[in-house]
């Protein structure tokens, strides 16, 4: 038989057993402030009482109660677990604020009985009862509103009947004793009525110490588990540390079949279902199927499945690719006997953009982008389309979306965006759950030249009111080989906005010269801005507008 013991120690601290589902406050400090118990305003809620428990006061005991909901204790009677016999009366409950700070959360209050600390004859579990009343004075009782343990610095001696577990083989007794200070005398003695809760992986199990503080408990893991952790503790309590072994699992030989072996086809975003069956090697030798197992697909899809009675399985892991796919055991109480393997070798209802060109582009640069999407398994649903564009930084940016049905030829006009001059366009589908994406091959460009503005200047600086004044620049066109020359012959317009205005007025028109360069003369007669527009474009040249200048007009 394997055994373990350990000896656990709280120093200075109280065994505290609270009520399932309790939350413990933290202490109160010196940046609380304490109220009488009926101070706190409560909205109108529907109420619920406190949960209560016992809890250290320096060396003393005392109890303790979290907030509740509209609900004011004014007394909390002290059982002996498991009897009715009241062993004490606290009455004299003191509420503090959990976060005093006008400026912070409401965190409301918590209750301590500081004034009446306990002083009981036995060293055991015990059992409170708290009274309160609601907002309007109705009486409120909620009987068991905690356990607590009367005693210090606990300690847990502990063995099991054995540390290895298999299939077959899932439970063990755990046996010990549990000591306490008695926090009258001083003594340490045999605790009596604490309930003690030992733990196999996921499985536990709860005891109570009989006179001479011993316990013996049956505990079983529930095989379902990674790792098998076995404690000793306190059910709901504070022994600083539980008393811990190493439990081993005991893993037994299995055996996986892969019914599916013949090349896979399977649609896109769906399930490849891959069927088989799993037995094991029970600890007498014999062979059983491996019921509730796991069972785990890899490869160009993961997914999990859990086997049936008869260790039948069907992992479907979500394919979107051609490739392989590898069937193993992952489950920790049995040793796989290799990985089996299935091949997807077609993906349907794959798409694929064709025909996508610009049909037209207007001196503005809006686009007329025409092309199609097709699937190749039919289907009734709708293509999502997206018209995207290049970004300075690199990525790809979706202007337009919109759908069509697949194989249907759609027509659309998508607009550049205004604060960058946008040359590479891509028609773009981004698929469903079950049919696949694809992206056109071709990248899509204006069918007009790019023409722009560069070295605008306005002048003289400064300039009085009713002066001569000039605004001039450069109109270059974009060449073949992706270089700027002048682009001569062009009539341009030139266009004023006033301070403090959003209409921009034309003021009058130029004609470039051989090299590009245009420029006119104006009379100044107010402080604004002044650009150059280039819109009266032949059907090979796109629109542009130089960046504006300022010009401050004095007197």
């Amino acid at each position: 038989m394997n055994s373990f013991k350990r000896t656990m120690t709280a120093v200075g601290t109280a065994v505290v057993l609270t009520a399932v589902g309790a939350v413990t406050a933290p202490a109160a400090s010196a940046a609380q402030r304490a109220v009488s118990a009926s101070a706190p305003d409560t909205k109108a809620l529907q109420s619920s009482v406190q949960d209560a428990y016992i809890r250290t006061r320096g060396n003393q005991l005392v109890v303790y109660l979290n907030e509740g909901v509209n609900s004011y204790p004014y007394r909390v009677d002290v059982r002996r677990a498991g009897t009715d016999k009241v062993v004490a009366v606290v009455d004299d409950l003191e509420a503090w604020e959990v976060n005093p700070d006008p400026a912070g959360p409401d965190q409301g209050y918590v209750y301590e009985g500081v004034n009446q600390p306990l002083v009981l004859d036995d060293m055991t579990d015990y059992e409170l009862d708290v009274y309160a009343k609601d907002s309007q004075g109705n009486e409120l009782t909620r009987r068991n509103a905690g356990r607590s343990t009367y005693a210090f610095d606990a300690r847990i001696e502990a063995k099991s009947s054995q540390q290895e577990f298999s299939l077959d083989d899932l439970d063990t007794q755990v046996t010990g004793t549990v000591t306490a200070v008695h926090p009258r005398t001083g003594e340490r003695l045999p605790l009596a009525g604490a309930r003690v809760r030992a733990r196999l992986g996921e499985g536990w199990a709860d005891g109570v110490s009989d006179a001479q503080g011993k316990f013996s408990i049956p505990v079983a893991a529930r095989g379902t588990e990674k790792t098998l952790p076995h404690t000793v503790s306190l059910a709901d309590g504070d022994t600083e540390l539980s008393v811990t072994a190493p439990a081993k699992i005991r893993a037994q030989k299995s055996t996986l079949t892969l019914s599916t072996t013949a090349p896979l086809t399977v649609r896109y975003g769906t399930g490849a279902p891959l069927r088989g069956k799993l037995t094991r090697r029970a600890d007498d030798g014999t062979v059983k199927p491996a019921a509730g197992r796991t069972v785990a697909a890899s490869g160009i899809a993961q997914a999990q499945a859990s086997t049936g009675a008869d260790g039948s399985y069907t992992v479907s892991p979500r394919v979107l690719t051609t490739g392989p796919l590898n069937v193993s055991v992952d489950d920790a109480w049995l040793l796989g006997d290799g990985t089996r393997y299935a091949t997807v070798t077609r993906i349907t209802h794959t798409t694929m953009v064709v025909e996508e060109k610009v049909v037209a582009t207007d001196r503005y640069g809006k686009l007329t982008i025409s092309g199609t999407v097709r699937v190749d398994g039919y289907t009734t649903q709708q293509a999502p389309i997206e018209i995207q564009y290049k970004h300075y930084m690199g990525q790809w940016v979706t202007r337009q979306s919109f759908v069509v049905p697949f194989g249907k030829t759609f027509t659309v006009n998508v607009s550049p965006p205004s604060n960058q001059t946008t040359t590479q366009w891509r028609v773009h589908t981004p698929g469903t759950v079950n049919i696949g994406p694809s992206t056109g091959t071709v990248v899509l460009g204006p069918t007009r030249t790019l023409t722009r503005f560069s070295s605008v200047r306005v002048g003289p600086r400064p300039v009085a009111k009713g002066q001569q004044m000039f605004v001039a620049g450069t109109l270059s066109r974009k060449t073949p080989s992706g270089e700027y020359a002048g682009y001569a012959g062009q009539k341009v317009r030139f266009y004023f906005r006033p301070d403090k205005s959003t209409v921009w007025q034309e003021m009058g028109t130029a004609v470039t010269r051989e090299n590009g360069a245009v420029g006119k003369k104006f009379t100044a007669q107010t402080t604004g801005d002044w650009r150059i527009r280039f819109v009266d474009t032949d059907s090979g040249h796109l629109a542009t507008t130089s960046s504006y200048q300022r010009l401050e007009v004095t007197g």
